[in-house]
């Protein structure tokens, strides 16, 4: 069994040095800043999600590294949220102690407050980000068509105000739009919803990250 263990983590050791350009990319495009391996909390969160990714991936989800990609990702915006809201809580502590704390970068500020508003919009429909990584199409291709799919449905008034108002993707509509079948539509129907919200809402940090996992 201690032989067992030990290849484990030298098998780990090995995917994690040969894939680091990769997961340091996807934290740097994240976070919209340089990461560093030795000193930055993002990037052992990063590793914790390769991890996961490793013991839940299976063949039948396509590529091993753009699912590997979605569960770092959703495991950094989890966190980079959970840091805003004690971060709030920082700053106002140390506002009453009379500190005037620096402004956060604009950028990740931003995401801080699409993260926010997107899992609150999720939670209307009964998502999470989460969820958006299990329901993500496993094959390249789908998540594609899934990710136009939700873009051009966000732009039709009716279809976004037949969603809202049923708590659900209204698929027939929707597949006659996007001149694709209902079974595609049905099939990626709660992708579709949680990509198209990002769209509706106009989060621009998450529409380029939604794009970026192609």
């Amino acid at each position: 069994m201690a032989d067992e263990c030990r290849i484990c983590i030298e098998n780990f050791n090995e995917l994690v040095e040969r894939n680091l350009p990769y997961i340091v990319r996807t934290i740097s495009n994240v976070t919209g800043r340089y990461v560093s391996v030795e000193h930055d909390e993002e990037f052992v969160i990063a590793l914790s999600a390769f991890a996961e990714a490793i013991q839940r991936y299976n063949s039948e989800r396509g590529s091993f590294l753009s699912y590997s990609g979605l569960v770092i990702r959703s495991r950094l915006l989890n966190f980079l949220q959970e840091e805003k809201a004690a971060e709030t809580v920082s700053l106002e502590a140390l506002a009453e102690l009379g500190y005037e704390p620096e402004e956060p970068h604009a950028q990740q500020e931003d995401l801080h407050e699409e993260i926010q508003a997107y899992q609150l919009e999720l939670e209307k429909f009964g998502l999470s980000l989460d969820a958006m990584v299990d329901y993500s199409p496993c094959h390249r291709n789908t998540r594609e068509t899934a990710i136009l799919v939700a873009e051009q449905a966000s732009r039709d008034d009716k279809i976004v105000s037949d969603t809202y108002r049923k708590r659900k993707l209204p698929i027939r509509p929707v597949a006659q739009l996007c001149h694709v079948t209902e079974k595609i539509v049905k099939t990626s129907k709660h992708f579709i919803l949680g990509t198209m919200l990002i769209f509706v809402l106009k989060l621009s940090s998450l529409i380029f990250w939604i794009k970026e996992t192609r």
